[in-house]
């Protein structure tokens, strides 16, 4: 198994315990793959299919294309490892990998830095995520 199908595996225990985590699933090929809900969230796969398609995730396939191409040769910036967006009723965190991404639904009415912190420090399993963003 890699390591990022692992990584997955643990945010999909996150969703299980912590309350704040919605829903946990991977973006292949613009395509959702691996959808996690958790049990008390109050959603649904319709829920999840149109926050997808309102977030425009081909665009974010681009980003795991031009991984190979000339937008990474810049090596100020290097790869886009992770973002956070944040809309009214959910908080959108996307994990980049090589070939996929790993989205995380996460309550907007929480505090920021303890969720996306726990999530990114879990997902990683370094101290190497900041204390706070910002």
């Amino acid at each position: 198994m890699k390591d990022s199908d692992n990584n997955y595996d643990k945010i999909k225990h996150l969703v299980e315990v912590n309350d704040d985590i919605l829903a946990v699933f991977i973006v292949e090929s613009s395509q959702i793959r691996d959808l996690y809900i958790a049990k008390n969230a109050n959603i649904d796969r319709t829920y999840i299919t149109s926050i997808f398609e309102s977030i425009g995730f081909g665009e974010n396939d681009k980003i795991i294309q031009e991984e190979k191409g000339t937008l990474y040769d810049n090596k100020l910036l290097g790869k886009l490892k992770w973002d956070v967006s944040e809309y009214e009723n959910v908080r959108v965190l996307k994990i980049v990998e090589k070939d996929k991404i790993v989205v995380v639904l996460v309550n907007s009415n929480t505090q920021l830095q303890h969720t996306i912190d726990n999530i990114l420090g879990y997902y990683y399993d370094t101290d190497e995520i900041p204390k706070s963003l910002f």
